[in-house]
This record gives structure tokens, C-alpha cells and sequence, in this order.
């Protein structure tokens, strides 16, 4: 059983020469409207990349026509919607999207029927009440209550997985990063981790290594990293370095990079992350190593990335394997 305890977000994206200063009215070029919101992708991502695993994701969206896409696009997946919460007098999540054409972006974010999944000590009694050991609970920020998430959990319930993606980055407490059995972050959210939980000198350290070699600056950060999260379970953590590739670290497997694969051409890196997250997580799950979870996860996201919009463009188990 994989759980995604996360948002669902409706993004309305439109392209544009310029942004309108104020009063001024300009005709733009383009409208797009997609599916997104972090918990919404990762659902999808485990549910269209796993073989065997039974995926249900725990959220909230409003009475309106966007909330009934989003949940939509959850049940056409094959994900476990009994937990997605229907808010009357709440709307759904939306990110209000404008592009330029010099690919500058600005962003509105509406939290909407998000901002008010804070789950109750019943709420999670039956969230996870058939949960064995060994599932996996994925987890991100972007919702209230993802501490309170994590440590009810690691007190309940501790041979589940808590595979966490701290973005948008908060703060991150060394007595919470204890109780994470897989962390996965990018290069800025690993720093940002680094700055709370080291001293500055040690944070200096990794940060001068990084300048000079990357791949070996990231690597011992992740080897560092791995000895602060929870060493009982998966204890796993994962640092994506955008087209470069990824370092990954566990318990029993040395640091070791793994290259991002190259495609002929990128459509939309949105929702890529997202991808490698489910992916890592899927993999996991049905006990594969953690450089193979990687390996699947890396080519999944490579897919992703040729095909317009967040959830639209995770493939599917066989797009994956078809590449291997």
C-alpha cells in the first residue's frame, strides 16, 4: 500500500509577450489549463508506474467543476479516492500560471480546499488502520500539517516508509528529519536541509567541495544526510541534480550517481520531479535496490519531460520498461 497525503491543484497557465502592467489590457497568446498540485502528481506517478501496488492518496478538494477533474483524474488512474474530501464553500487549489515569452514565470497560488487538510487523530486511525509494514506514506509541504503527519506516524505506525520531498522548503528540524526513512531533495532544498541541521562549518565544507566537483560534493552531503534520517527502515536518502542526473545513498549502497537520460527534445519539466519521486517510491515498495529504483525512476521522468503538463505527461509501467 502506497498512501499520498498531499494537494491537488488546478493550474490555469497562460502565455504571454509581456505581463500587463497595471490598468493596461494586452492580448496574449496562448491558454492552457492542466491538472497539478505536488500530491496529485505523486499519486498518479505510483499508481501509472507500479505493476502490483495498491495507491490511495489523502486530500481535500472544493464543490466546483476543478474538484471534480481532479478526482477524476485520480479514479481513471486507479487510485483510492475514499479519503479526497469534497469541501462545500471551499474551491479547489489553483495555480494561476503567466508565462512570458522570455520564459520568465509568475506564479498565484489559491491554497482553497488545501489549507484545510489537517487531519485529526481519527483521521489518521483510519487513513492508515490496514496499513502493514513495509508500505510507504508519501509526503510534501504543500499542505499544513506534514510534521504532525510525520510523527504521528513514526509513533504509530514505524515500519511504514515516510518518503518525504520538503518543497516548498520549511523548516526542517533535525528531530524531525530523525523519523524520515527516504528523503528526496534537489540540489537548493539539500542545501537548505544542510543549513539546519549542520554547524556553518560543515555546511562551508560541502558547499566549497561542491564548487570544485559536484557529483563528489553532493555525494558525501547525501552520505551525511543518510546518517541523520531514520536508520530502521528503507533509510535512504536521494539528491536530484536536475539534468545532470542524481546522487543516492542508503544504508547498505555507497553513494553513486546515476546520469539523467537525454531526449531529442524537452516539451514541459514540470511534474518531472514529481515522476522520479513516485517512481524511486514504486520500486521501493516491491523490494528492489535502491540504484535500480533510481534507474527505473530516471527513465520514467525522462518521459515525462517530452509531453506537455504536470500529471498529463507521467507515463505508464510499460512506457518505462519498453526503455529498458
Amino acid at each position: 500500500m502506497i498512501t499520498i497525503v498531499g494537494s491537488l491543484n488546478y493550474d490555469l497557465v497562460t502565455y504571454t509577450d509581456k505581463v500587463p502592467d497595471a490598468g493596461e489590457t494586452f492580448q496574449a497568446n496562448t491558454f492552457e489549463n492542466h491538472l497539478g498540485g505536488k500530491g496529485l502528481n505523486e499519486s498518479l506517478a505510483c499508481a501509472r508506474l507500479s505493476k502490483l501496488e495498491t495507491v490511495r492518496m489523502v486530500g481535500n478538494v472544493g464543490a466546483d467543476t476543478f474538484g471534480k477533474e481532479l478526482r477524476q483524474a485520480l479514479v481513471d488512474a486507479g487510485v483510492d479516492t475514499k479519503h479526497v474530501a469534497v469541501l462545500d464553500g471551499f474551491s479547489s487549489g489553483v495555480a494561476v500560471i503567466l508565462v512570458e515569452s522570455s520564459g520568465e514565470n509568475r506564479i498565484l497560488i489559491t491554497a482553497g480546499a488545501n489549507g484545510e487538510l489537517k487531519p485529526t487523530e481519527a483521521n489518521y486511525q483510519d487513513y492508515f488502520k490496514d496499513s502493514k509494514d513495509g508500505d510507504f506514506v508519501v509526503l510534501q509541504n504543500e499542505y499544513p500539517d506534514t510534521t504532525k503527519t510525520i510523527d504521528w506516524v513514526k509513533q504509530h505506525r514505524p515500519k511504514i516508509n515516510i518518503a518525504y520531498n520538503p518543497s516548498p522548503f520549511k523548516e526542517l528540524l533535525p528531530e524531525t528529519l530523525a523519523k524520515i526513512d527516504l528523503l528526496i531533495v534537489n540540489e537548493g532544498e539539500a542545501l537548505d536541509v544542510g543549513a539546519q541541521v549542520f554547524s556553518g562549518a560543515d555546511l562551508d565544507d560541502f558547499k566549497t567541495t561542491i564548487a570544485s566537483d559536484e557529483i563528489d560534493g553532493f555525494g558525501r552531503l547525501a552520505r551525511k544526510l543518510q546518517g541523520m534520517i531514520d536508520q530502521t527502515n528503507v533509510a535512504s536518502v536521494i539528491i536530484t541534480m536536475g539534468s545532470k542526473g542524481s546522487i543516492s545513498a542508503s544504508k547498505t549502497e555507497e553513494p553513486a550517481f546515476t546520469a539523467s537520460k537525454k531526449v531529442e527534445k524537452v516539451i514541459d519539466t514540470t511534474g518531472a520531479g514529481d515522476t522520479f519521486f513516485g517512481g524511486v517510491v514504486v520500486k521501493l515498495s516491491e523490494g528492489a535496490k535502491l540504484q535500480d529504483a533510481v534507474e527505473f525512476a530516471t527513465r520514467a521522468s525522462a518521459l515525462a519531460i517530452q509531453k506537455k503538463g504536470a500529471a498529463e505527461g507521467i507515463p505508464g509501467y510499460q512506457e518505462v520498461e519498453a526503455l529498458f
